[in-house]
């Protein structure tokens, strides 16, 4: 029986909560799932959740003209962050908590595929230490990048982008990466980001063929990732 509550905004139907799912539903909480810019966000503030899931998604967080209600979605994030409410944002939703908490979003380098992340020493000793199980191997999806907002502190890094996991103390876990995706799920990654794909000059082929070799691994390790976060926030 459910006793807790997770709110999650999702960009796109494909990019779905994943093994973060599965970590909830282990300890409890029941998911509402929210399309962004397609339902009325409202019961997101009128009755706040235990817990604030802000999915990814390919537009950019600066993007406010051509989507305005972007700027809801960031003001309900700023709201909660204000209020203590606890969040775990990933891609998208990791630019949008920086945002809201006054750090610039904008264009940086393309990472698309699997490849390692370097960790800082916070964040080996944090709950982001479990992809040691997966030799910080995760899935990259992203092609804007953030400043790290006021008072988070920087979890992991790559050689091209510097903040690529934050957090801020125990109310906020923030991903520029996707450990939550399941190997299952990377086909529709694929037809749905083949635009992307075909622009980068990336080969739908070799995702799909080392997602079959990691993806499994990665998975697991996410989902103890997350499980250990969750422990940590009293969730």
């Amino acid at each position: 029986m459910a006793t807790r509550t997770t709110h999650v905004i999702q960009h796109l139907a494909f990019e779905h909560a994943g093994v973060i799912g599965n970590a909830l539903r282990a300890r409890g909480h029941a998911l509402r799932a929210f399309q962004a810019g397609v339902d009325d966000l409202r019961p997101i503030v009128d009755d706040p959740a235990d817990l604030l899931l802000i999915l990814g998604g390919p537009i950019g967080v600066y993007e406010t003209d051509a989507y305005p209600w972007l700027e809801g979605e960031i003001a309900l994030i700023r709201q909660r962050l204000a209020a203590g409410g606890k969040m775990i944002g990933v891609c998208l939703g990791a630019q949008l908590i920086a945002r809201a908490a006054g750090a610039r979003v904008y264009p940086g380098t393309r990472e698309i595929g699997w490849a390692p992340i370097v960790p800082t020493p916070a964040g080996r000793d944090s709950a982001l230490g479990e992809l040691v199980g997966a030799n910080w191997e995760v899935l990259h999806w992203h092609g804007d990048t953030f400043d790290l907002p006021p008072g988070a502190e920087l979890l992991a890094s790559t050689a091209a982008v510097t903040n690529q996991a934050y957090a801020i103390g125990n109310q906020v876990l923030a991903l520029q990466f996707h450990p939550e995706v399941m190997p299952a799920d990377i086909e529709a990654w694929l037809v749905g980001h083949t635009v992307e794909l075909g622009k980068a000059g990336i080969d739908p082929r070799t995702i799909r063929a080392r997602t079959a070799e990691v993806g499994a691994k990665v998975a697991a390790a996410g989902e103890r990732m997350f499980a250990r976060w969750l422990e940590q926030a009293g969730l």
